[in-house]
């Protein structure tokens, strides 16, 4: 019998009623503008004001509360930030962490706009390293391990990719 020893599970999910979603999360995001890092992309990553999480906690309270429910357990959201891709801006290959999820909802994606890549931790059936991503799209809620490494290409496009990323851990539902 084949089995798999490892997997690595993700989650791929709709926002719902994103249309009111998105302008409440950019209205919401103009109080946190995004800087110049390295040269690479625009982001408010070193943002520490918790009103942005608590603020993402609200605006996408559904989608959190989904998550949860499958993971059976609650979601401590740790950092909410925004990052801008214009053309050519690219991001490179790092992670969040050891512990813990991050996530990252799609919050401007245009057809010809760079998916965020995902490299596999350890080598395929021919000792190559493997990369994959999700189909994504607007709207869209991607969340993996914090220890996953991934990256994205540069953006071919003249109108920005922008997304909307987040780490959280999860705890206990007390019984």
């Amino acid at each position: 019998m084949i089995d798999s020893l490892f997997s690595i599970p993700i989650l791929n999910l709709t926002t719902s009623d994103f249309k009111r979603k998105k302008k409440a999360i950019e209205k919401v995001l103009k109080k946190y503008p995004e800087e110049e890092k390295r040269g690479l992309l625009l982001s408010n990553r070193s943002c520490t004001d918790r009103n942005l999480t608590v603020a993402f906690s609200e605006i996408f309270k559904n989608e959190l509360d989904i998550i949860s429910k499958l993971f059976k357990q609650n979601i401590f959201l740790k950092s909410v930030w925004s990052v801008s891709y214009r053309k050519g801006d690219f991001h490179i290959p790092h992670n969040h962490g050891s512990i813990g999820y991050a996530g990252i909802l799609y919050l401007d994606y245009y057809p010809k706009s760079p998916p965020t890549i995902y490299i596999q931790p350890w080598n395929n059936d021919e000792d190559l390293t493997h990369f994959r991503h999700p189909e994504v799209c607007e709207g869209k809620i991607v969340i993996v391990p914090r220890f996953l490494m991934h990256f994205t290409r540069p953006n071919p496009i003249s109108k920005p990719k922008r997304i909307v990323g987040f780490d959280f851990f999860l705890r206990r539902i007390p019984q």
